[in-house]
């Protein structure tokens, strides 16, 4: 097995953990130390997907395949911005404070995007 192709499963894999974690995560009352982790996890897992999506975006000629190469790259890059921003801000928070309304539902954007983005590069990582 190659190793892109090891990547890819690791990252089709996160995507599957991180859906799951988001569906239950009201079911238990530890999910916010398990956010913390996943959260680390997805920040260098967006930025390795950034420069993988960048590198293949940049391969490609013209036609169909660049449009959708640009199109996953875009949104990964989107997505960093907007989770960067956000982690910042929940990193930030003092002491008894909580997430204001607008970050939660930013959050929501975010944990959709998320593994639709992993996803996306690690089936396109598994297929090369």
């Amino acid at each position: 097995m190659s190793i892109s192709r090891g990547i890819g499963g690791l990252m089709l894999a996160y995507a599957a953990a991180y859906v799951a974690q988001y569906w239950f995560s009201t079911l238990y009352d530890s999910s916010g130390d398990v956010w913390a982790v996943m959260n680390v996890i997805s920040a260098a897992g967006m930025l390795f997907a950034l420069a993988v999506n960048f590198r293949h975006a940049r391969s490609h000629s013209s036609g169909g395949p660049l449009a959708l190469a640009y199109a996953l790259f875009y949104a990964n890059a989107a997505l960093v911005i907007w989770f960067g921003h956000n982690w910042l801000r929940l990193l930030l928070l003092g002491e008894g404070e909580s997430t204001k309304i607008e970050d939660e539902v930013a959050w929501h954007f975010i944990a959709v995007l998320i593994p639709v983005v992993f996803a996306s590069t690690g089936w396109r990582l598994w297929r090369s």
